[in-house]
C-alpha cells in the first residue's frame, strides 16, 4: 500500500500571471505558500485485477482507460498503471472550487502514488511538469501552472513562469529569522461556503489577455510578485497586507466573474475590522478567503466575517511526499 500526501496552497499575488497567454510572451510570477491542508492519495493492489476508484463516488471498471475520474484515468495513462489497483482520495477540505489549487494538488498526488506503487522514485519538478501536461494539454483545462508546482515543492516560494518556452522556476523565499512565524501569527483563512468552477472565470482572462485587456494589470500583478519576494526577504511582513489588496483590486477587474457582491462586502468588513489586506484565493466567485491582519485585530475580523467559517492554517514546509510505503515481494 502507497499513501501520498500533498499539500494545498494560498497565493499571496501574481496569480493569472501563470496562465500560458500571457506568461509566453511577457513572463509570469507569483508568489506563494503550501498550507497544512492535505490530499491523500492510497494506491493499493487489487485482488480481482480491475479498477477500483474511490472519491465522492465509487468506479469499479475493467482497466484505467474506462475510468471516468478523468485525472485518475489520465495518470493512470502516463504513469503505466493498466489495472490491478485500487485508489482512494481523501481531502482536508472540498475538493474542488475551493481556491486552494486543490485540483492540482491531487493529480500530483496521484502520480506520486502510482510510481512510488511501481518503485520508481520521480523528483518534484518533473511530477509537477507532468501534472501540468495532465490537465493543461491532455484535459484540456483553461489553468495556469502556478499550483501544480506549489503543491510539488511546498514551502513558500516566488514561482517564475519564464517566456518563449523557457519553463518555469521556483525559488524558496529566504527571509530572516521569525519572518515565516510572523507571517504565519498573521494570516486569517475563512470558507466561504460558496464553492465555484474556475473554469469560466478562467477563460473569461483567457480571453481578456488575447484581446489585450488585462495586460496591463496582469503585468502589475506580476511586478507586486517580485516586490513582495523583496519586502518579506528583508523581513517586512507587514506590506504583506498592502500588497495583497493591490493585487486583489487589479484582480477584480480581470473578468466577470472574479468578484460579486458577497466577496466585495466580505472584503470591505475585513478590512474596516482592522485587517490591512484581504483577497478572494482561486480564479474568483467563491472558495477560501484571506486575510492579512495583526494578531490583536483577530478577534474583530472573526466577529465581522461571522457568517464565514474559520480554517485554522499553518504553513507547510513540505511538499507532495510518500507517507506510507508498505511494499510486499511476491
Amino acid at each position: 500500500m502507497i499513501i501520498s500526501r500533498t499539500p494545498l496552497r494560498i497565493t499571496f499575488v501574481g496569480g493569472g500571471t501563470d496562465l500560458p497567454e500571457f506568461y509566453e510572451q511577457y513572463g509570469g510570477a507569483v508568489l506563494s505558500a503550501t498550507i497544512d491542508k492535505w490530499i491523500h492519495v492510497v494506491v493499493a493492489p487489487r485482488f480481482e485485477r480491475d479498477v477500483r476508484v474511490s472519491y465522492s463516488r465509487t468506479e469499479i471498471v475493467d482497466n484505467a482507460t474506462a475510468v471516468e475520474h478523468e485525472l485518475v484515468r489520465e495518470a493512470m495513462r502516463l504513469t503505466g498503471v493498466p489495472r490491478g489497483v485500487d485508489i482512494v482520495t481523501l481531502a482536508d477540505v472540498p475538493s474542488r472550487g475551493t481556491g486552494l489549487g486543490s485540483s492540482s494538488a491531487v493529480t500530483v498526488g496521484l502520480l506520486n502514488a502510482l510510481y512510488a506503487f511501481q518503485g520508481i522514485y520521480k523528483p518534484p519538478q518533473e511530477l509537477a511538469e507532468q501534472a501540468a501536461y495532465i490537465e493543461i494539454e491532455v484535459i484540456g483545462k483553461p489553468i495556469g501552472r502556478q499550483d501544480q508546482y506549489a503543491a510539488a515543492v511546498g514551502g513558500v516560494n516566488f514561482i517564475e513562469f519564464l517566456p518563449a518556452g523557457a519553463g518555469v522556476r521556483v525559488e524558496p523565499l529566504v527571509c530572516p529569522p521569525g519572518t515565516f512565524k510572523q507571517l504565519q501569527r498573521s494570516l486569517l483563512l475563512f470558507f466561504t461556503g460558496r464553492p465555484r468552477s474556475s473554469d469560466a472565470v478562467l477563460s473569461g482572462q483567457r480571453s481578456a489577455i488575447e484581446n489585450g485587456a488585462a495586460i496591463t494589470s496582469l503585468k502589475t500583478m506580476r511586478d507586486l510578485a517580485f516586490e513582495l519576494r523583496e519586502r518579506l526577504g528583508s523581513g517586512d511582513v507587514d506590506a504583506l497586507g498592502r500588497l495583497l489588496c493591490a493585487n486583489w483590486e487589479l484582480k477584480r477587474g480581470l473578468a466577470e466573474g472574479v468578484t460579486n457582491e458577497h466577496v466585495d462586502g466580505w472584503y470591505e468588513r475585513a478590512l474596516a475590522a482592522g485587517a490591512t489586506g484581504a483577497k478572494l484565493l482561486g480564479a474568483g466567485g467563491g472558495g477560501f478567503f484571506l486575510a492579512y491582519a495583526s494578531p490583536d485585530a483577530h478577534d474583530a475580523v472573526r466577529r465581522a466575517l461571522s457568517d464565514l467559517r474559520e480554517v485554522p492554517l499553518r504553513l507547510a514546509a513540505r511538499g507532495t511526499h510518500i507517507a506510507l510505503f508498505e511494499h510486499s515481494e511476491p
